[in-house]
């Protein structure tokens, strides 16, 4: 509330002290003279005062607003006496665009206030009839633009008087105002929802100077619509008190964060915080944001200064564990649900924006620490990394990004993965890609997709793979070969999360030895002596061959088959008569999954950036 009109109203006013004997001394224009000056030292020089009636018991005073009678902005009708003292009415329009301070635009806006006036020990009292209410055409005060409410409601708070003035101790209020709808942009981001009811208890100097403040507000409700955020039941109290080294002091909380979208990032929040400072600099604040169980907290540092409009906050979580159970990481992220079953691991974040004048891109580091990822479609376990983002809109994540992986199963046991990649925007480039599989190397060519694609195809190249351990995945007692492989594996991403591969080709890279000679053969491989089923088991018991090709097909999550086609011979067979063998076999992948989680050892480099992560954030 501009201060500069309640010392006018209280200096015109007071002029009623001396009304009785202005009136037998018949002054009435020395009091419109003096009423004019003390109006423009309170800055409003194009009003005037009128004392339309002067006697020794009332009087009437107009306040007129322009050079004419063409608008009045105010009217004081004073009733008086030396055993009744001094008592009245006052109803004004009080017109505050101009009046306001510097930096601060009120378009048309107008104080109407109607209520009883009188005087008690040398002090002014004020008691409004129901609502003081302030109205403008917005405001404007530095980066903060407000377009509602476009009036509010200031009522005089319980068992107090709304207005007390006295000239040594300077004025008080105490009032309240009632909640209305809220829009607003600060600096530019946009800003909704319902003020909260709020409670002013201030103390001024007669020059009209704060001396002290103090405000309450509950149950208000704040949205970020461009974010889709919304926190509700905000509720806090501040404090201003400019004879101490930090003027401002605030606590401040919201129940319940929420993200407005059919399926939300992040399931509700709470939020705490704390702020001090100089509203005419530099104010610092803090805050915490945690999940009802406190699984997941995360502490919220940073500073505005209201003198150009400008600041930034940074997000530190050091070590956020997500072990198997409740609350999963789907519960707290909801948004992740659509493509995984279960997220489990330790996690960190360190992150900062930057808003106003010279405000910088952003930054943002998320550490992943012995994570797991099941999709339903494929699983990862193992993972690791600090990825770090050196502008977050639109998103850039530089080159050089290293993921490494324990083990995945796309269809293959893929075993000490390493990744190395950046996004600019929506688009994911992959510079290196490459894991262990049955002994050999899979890798795949550099290549770039953009993030929002539902389905791809990543041509994987596979070479030194080991047959021996290719086979064994297919768990078939007494299954014995030698030889490498190298070839082609293409692993199709499908926009409902399966993963799967669909033929494959490898071939051997020289000649090499199959042998099946299980002590029990299954019974759909048993046959009378002399059969096709029985000829074939004694070929396969040592066979040589000279070329094999392998046509692989899995989907991940499930089985392998693969299919063999081999040329060659058994030197006891028929005297080594060249044959042609057409195979197909097929297992679960659970046995190389399970053994190669135990002999993965994180990459130095990768190790190296959590180390840093967790040292630089105790």
């Amino acid at each position: 509330m501009p201060r500069r009109w309640i010392w006018g109203l209280l200096t015109v006013t007071g002029l009623g002290t001396g009304l009785g004997a202005a009136g037998v001394l018949g002054l009435p224009t020395l009091i419109a003279w003096q009423g004019d000056r003390l109006l423009a030292d309170a800055g409003m020089p194009d009003s005037r005062v009128e004392v339309t009636r002067l006697g020794w018991s009332n009087a009437a005073i107009d306040v007129w607003q322009g050079a004419g009678t063409d608008r009045r902005i105010g009217r004081i009708d004073l009733d008086y006496g030396f055993t009744t003292g001094i008592s009245g009415r006052v109803d004004m329009d009080l017109p505050l665009a101009g009046l306001a301070g510097d930096g601060i635009a009120m378009p048309g806006a107008a104080l109407r206030t109607a209520g009883a006036v009188r005087s008690v020990d040398g002090r002014w009292i004020y008691d409004p009839e129901g609502c003081v209410t302030i109205a403008a055409n917005g405001v404007e005060v530095g980066d903060v633009v407000v377009n509602e409410p476009r009036s509010v409601c200031l009522e005089a708070s319980p068992g107090e008087h709304f207005l007390t003035y006295d000239l040594a101790d300077g004025l008080t209020l105490a009032f309240g105002i009632k909640p209305a709808a809220l829009k607003l942009a600060v600096a530019g981001t946009p800003v909704a929802g319902r003020s909260p009811a709020i409670s002013v208890i201030a103390a001024l100097a007669a020059t009209g100077a704060p001396l002290k403040v103090a405000v309450n507000w509950r149950q208000g409700s704040l949205t970020l619509p461009r974010q889709s955020l919304t926190g509700d039941g905000f509720k806090g109290e501040l404090f201003f008190d400019p004879d101490r080294e930090q003027p401002l002091s605030t606590n401040y909380a919201f129940e319940t964060i929420h993200h407005d979208q059919r399926v939300p990032a992040f399931a509700p929040v709470g939020l705490k915080g704390q702020a001090e400072g100089d509203p005419a600099g530099v104010t610092r604040f803090k805050a915490r944001i945690a999940d009802p169980t406190n699984a997941v907290a995360v502490d919220v540092t940073g500073q505005h200064d209201g003198q150009v409009g400008a600041g930034w906050l940074e997000a530190k979580a050091a070590r956020i564990a997500f072990p198997p159970g409740e609350p999963s990481f789907t519960t707290l992220f909801p948004i992740v649900g659509g493509w995984a079953k279960s997220i489990t691991g330790t996690f960190g974040l360190d992150g900062r924006y930057e808003w106003g004048e010279g405000a910088g891109p952003g930054r943002a580091s998320v550490m992943a620490e012995d994570a797991a990822v099941d999709t339903g479609g494929f699983t990862a376990r193992g993972i690791n990394a600090v990825v770090a983002a050196d502008r977050l809109s639109p998103l850039r994540l530089p080159p050089g990004q290293i993921v490494s992986i324990g083990l995945m199963d796309v269809g293959l046991p893929l075993t000490d993965a390493v990744i190395d990649f950046g996004v600019v925007g929506d688009k994911l480039s992959i510079a290196r890609a490459e894991w262990r599989w049955a002994g050999g190397l899979v890798r795949t060519h550099p290549f770039e997709t953009r993030l929002t694609d539902q389905a791809r195809t990543i041509e994987l190249e596979a070479e030194g793979v080991d047959l021996r351990q290719l086979l064994s995945v297919a768990g078939v007692d007494g299954l014995e070969a030698t030889g490498s492989l190298r070839g082609r594996l293409p692993v199709h991403l499908g926009s409902g999360g399966a993963v799967t591969i669909d033929g494959g080709k490898l071939e051997t890279t020289g000649p090499g030895t199959l042998r099946y000679n299980p002590d029990e053969p299954p019974s759909f491989l048993s046959g009378d002596p002399g059969s096709g089923t029985d000829m074939l088991l004694k070929a396969l018991t040592d066979f040589h061959y000279e070329a094999l090709d392998l046509t692989v097909n899995g989907t991940a999550g499930g089985e392998m088959a693969i299919s063999f086609a081999i040329r060659g011979s058994n030197p006891g067979f028929y005297d080594g008569y060249p044959v042609a063998l057409n195979l197909n076999v097929g297992g679960a992948l659970d046995t190389i999954l399970r053994r190669g989680i135990s002999t993965y050892n994180i990459p130095d480099a990768v190790r190296d950036r959590i180390m840093d992560f967790q040292a630089q954030r105790k």
